[in-house]
C-alpha cells in the first residue's frame, strides 16, 4: 500500500512546505526537516487545521488500515514537535488531545514518542495502562497490542511480539478492520522466528519468502512470464515437502499471484483456475483476508469476459 505524504491533497504554497517536510521525514533528512519548519513555523502554525486533519480522500484509507497509514501521522507528530520545539506548542497540544481530558490518542501519541526515543519499557507501560482500562473497541486494542509487538520486536523479543501480534491479528478480524495489515505483522514474526532458530522450517520459510518476493517483484514490473516461472519453480519445491510444513502456508500467494499474472497475459481460463486454488488454500487454512480477496479477483476476471 502506498502511503501519500503528508500535504498531497493541500493546494498552494502550504502543500508544497508539507510534501517536502514529509519527503524529508520518511529520507531521513533531520538536518533538511529541521530547517524547514523553523523556516516555515509561523505559517505550520497559523494552519495547523489542515495538515493535522485527515483528508478526505484519506478518510477510507485510515479507517481500513490505520497502522498502514501510520506514516503519513508520524510526519505530522514529528512537525508538532518541532513546532513545539520553536515555541509553537499549539499543533502538538491538538495532536496529543491535551486538550481533552481521556482523550484515548494521547497516550498513544506520548507512547510512540517514547519508543521513537528509544525508551521502550516506558511506552509500553502507558500502552499497558490504556489496556487496563477496559477498553470496548476491538480495533482500537488491536492497534495498541500491535504497538506492542512491534516495540517486542524492537527488542528482539519475538515470542513476546507474536503473543501480541496474535492478539492484534484476533482483534482485528473481530472488528473488521485493519485484517489484511495484521495478518502480515503475525506472518513475518512467526517467518523471522523460524528462521532464528535455523530450523529445517526455518531455512525453507526463508528460502521460500525470499522466491515469492522476486516474484512478486517480476509480476510488479509486468514481467508476468518470468514471474510465472519462477512461481511454478517454487511450487514443485513446495509440493515435496511434507504437509505439515509451515512454508506450505504460502500456496495460497503463490497460487494468488500466478492467477492474476495469466490474468495480465490474457488467459482468463488459467487465470481462474489458479485463483481458485489459491481460494482452496485460504479455505483450508482459514485464512479470511486471503478468501476475499480471492473471491474479489475471480468476480472481476468473470466480469472481464
Amino acid at each position: 500500500m502506498k502511503v501519500p505524504h503528508l500535504g498531497e491533497f493541500v493546494e498552494g504554497e502550504l502543500g508544497r512546505v508539507l510534501r517536502a517536510l514529509s519527503v524529508a521525514d520518511r529520507d531521513g533528512d533531520h538536518a533538511g526537516f529541521s530547517a524547514l519548519c523553523r523556516r516555515h513555523a509561523a505559517e505550520l502554525d497559523a494552519d495547523r487545521g489542515v495538515w493535522l486533519s485527515v483528508p478526505r480522500e484519506l478518510r477510507e484509507s485510515f479507517r481500513g488500515n490505520m497502522e498502514a497509514m501510520r506514516p503519513f501521522m508520524l510526519t505530522a507528530q514529528r512537525i508538532a514537535r518541532e513546532l513545539d520545539g520553536l515555541g509553537h506548542p499549539a499543533a502538538l497540544r491538538q495532536l496529543s488531545g491535551a486538550d481533552e481530558p481521556g482523550n484515548p490518542m494521547e497516550k498513544l501519541h506520548e507512547a510512540d514518542v517514547l519508543a521513537e526515543n528509544g525508551e521502550f519499557e516506558a511506552a509500553d507501560a502507558l500502552l499497558r495502562e490504556e489496556l487496563g482500562e477496559g477498553l470496548a473497541d476491538d480495533g482500537w486494542v488491536a492497534l495498541i497490542h500491535s504497538r506492542l509487538a512491534t516495540h517486542a520486536a524492537m527488542r528482539n523479543d519475538l515470542d513476546t511480539a507474536i503473543d501480541h501480534a496474535c492478539r492484534a491479528h484476533e482483534l482485528a478480524r473481530r472488528s473488521g478492520r485493519g485484517v489484511a495489515r495484521a495478518a502480515e505483522v503475525l506472518d513475518d514474526l512467526l517467518t523471522a522466528r523460524e528462521i532464528r532458530h535455523g530450523t529445517t522450517d526455518g531455512r525453507r520459510l526463508g528460502a521460500c519468502r525470499e522466491a515469492l518476493t522476486h516474484a512478486q517483484r517480476l509480476s510488479d514490473r509486468a514481467l508476468f512470464v518470468e514471474s510465472n516461472r519462477a512461481l511454478l519453480r517454487l511450487l514443485d519445491e513446495l509440493d515435496a515437502y511434507p504437509d505439515d510444513s509451515p512454508a506450505r502456508r504460502f500456496l495460497g500467494k503463490l497460487c494468488g499471484l500466478l492467477g492474476v499474472n495469466h490474468f495480465h497475459l490474457g488467459d482468463r481460463d488459467e487465470a481462474r483456475a489458479w485463483t481458485r486454488k489459491a481460494l482452496h488454500e485460504c479455505r483450508l487454512r482459514g485464512d479470511r483476508v486471503g478468501e476475499e480477496v480471492y473471491e474479489a479477483n475471480l468476480k472481476e476476471i468473470d466480469r472481464r469476459e
